[in-house]
């Protein structure tokens, strides 16, 4: 007994000494054939507006799918009431109900998810849960990182809100069991994937990098985008050669960490205006010290149109957007103050594109993780109903004219 006691305490002073730690609870439940669905309703999926959908999209037991077009499926097929949809269904109640018997490692019930920074866990709400702001998951350099969110009744954001990955997290691995709906606010950013037990509203504009998944009720869409989230596990790549700067040993002890999130709000279109956002985090123990610059690589058919946010002051030489502010930006939290970039989608921007975006200065020591990537699919824009009928009128009254002209011709 004596020895069994000596060798815990042992490895618990190895543990303590070299960071080693217990195994996280929390696993991935398996999609199984749901996992090349980027929507998929229980009753119906309706649309309204010019949706992007990039992966499957189907509907079972119910078999109503519409408002595509003007919604479009990228790289995926609808399956209204067939036995692919079917199996998807009933391979996500396997997967809601695996969640359902993974522990909580924190109880989060009342608290408002916006402006945390949490890592790998099962997060628990005994009823709803909200989200007003940025919520960012830190995956601490391991794409394989799980975290899973656990609410007992309802899921909403508000309007504007993300969720967020940094340090080699991905959205695939990212989980929202929802005890009954989920409400996504007008141009969130969400990721990961929402597996609720009876349905699923995206707002005007919101887009989610996952899916939305709804096994008893309708999932509800209005001009958003929808897009499978790839899947990876393991550690993140080590840089390449010529690639950042290793960071400095220990630098995060005595020194400000910064990164940066980029998302984009709503579906990109051919001719609309687009807009990103860009949010600024230091999760190092001192402030920073010095200016800040944030910069943003347009690729070709992106056109700079504007770049906005307190304390920020942003201009364009051709593709390369800078954006540069004095800070400080407190230790160990979001910035306050988050960059707008609007930009304008080119047809040679079709079918999509990724926009990358690095953070410098502020004496920031780690520039390992100061870049952050956003992969936009851009679709082509789709004439409203008030433009259709303009255009009809304007083809009635072209012909009319050229019947008056003939006649006139024939005199």
């Amino acid at each position: 007994m004596r020895t069994k006691s000596g060798l815990i305490a042992v490895f618990g002073a190895l543990a303590f000494l070299f960071g080693i730690s217990p195994a996280s609870a929390q696993t991935a439940p398996p999609l199984g054939t749901a996992q090349s669905f980027a929507v998929l309703g229980g009753s119906t999926v309706t649309n309204t507006g010019s949706s992007v959908i990039t992966g499957d999209l189907g509907v079972s037991p119910g078999s109503a799918a519409t408002g595509f077009p003007p919604g479009v499926v990228v790289s995926g097929t609808i399956h209204r009431a067939d036995a692919t949809a079917a199996a998807a269904e009933s391979d996500l109640t396997n997967a809601y109900n695996n969640i359902s018997g993974q522990a909580c490692t924190q109880d989060l019930t009342g608290q408002d998810l916006g402006g945390k920074i949490l890592t790998a866990g099962v997060y628990c709400f005994s009823a709803s849960a909200q989200l007003t702001g940025t919520l960012t998951l830190n995956a601490q350099g391991n794409a394989g990182a799980v975290f899973i969110f656990k609410m007992g009744s309802t899921l909403t954001t508000a309007s504007g809100s993300s969720v967020v990955m940094s340090n080699g997290g991905s959205a695939c691995n990212v989980f929202w069991q929802v005890g009954s709906s989920a409400t996504l606010g007008t141009t969130s950013s969400f990721s990961g994937n929402i597996l609720a037990l009876t349905s699923i509203t995206l707002t005007t504009g919101a887009s989610v990098t996952g899916r939305a998944l709804a096994r008893n009720g309708a999932v509800t869409l209005d001009s958003d985008s929808v897009t499978v989230a790839a899947c990876s596990s393991g550690p993140a790549p080590a840089p390449a050669p010529g690639g950042p700067t290793p960071p400095v040993a220990n630098c995060a002890a005595t020194s400000p960490d910064l990164f940066i999130t980029k998302h984009h709000a709503g579906a990109f279109a051919v001719g609309v205006n687009g807009t990103y956002g860009i949010a600024l985090f230091n999760q190092g123990v001192a402030a920073t010290s010095g200016t800040i610059t944030v910069t943003d690589t347009l690729p070709a058919g992106l056109t700079f149109v504007s770049g906005t946010g307190v304390t920020w002051t942003c201009g364009a030489v051709g593709q390369i957007v800078t954006c540069t502010t004095p800070g400080p930006a407190t230790a160990a939290s979001p910035y306050p103050n988050n960059i707008t970039l609007t930009v304008m989608p080119g047809a040679a921007s079709a079918p999509g594109v990724t926009n990358a975006a690095a953070v410098t200065g502020g004496n920031d020591c780690d520039l390992t993780n100061n870049a952050t990537t956003d992969v936009t699919v851009i679709g082509v824009s789709v004439p409203t109903l008030p433009e259709w009928a303009f255009i009809a009128l304007a083809m009635l009254l072209a012909g009319g004219g050229v019947v008056a002209l003939r006649r006139r011709a024939a005199v």
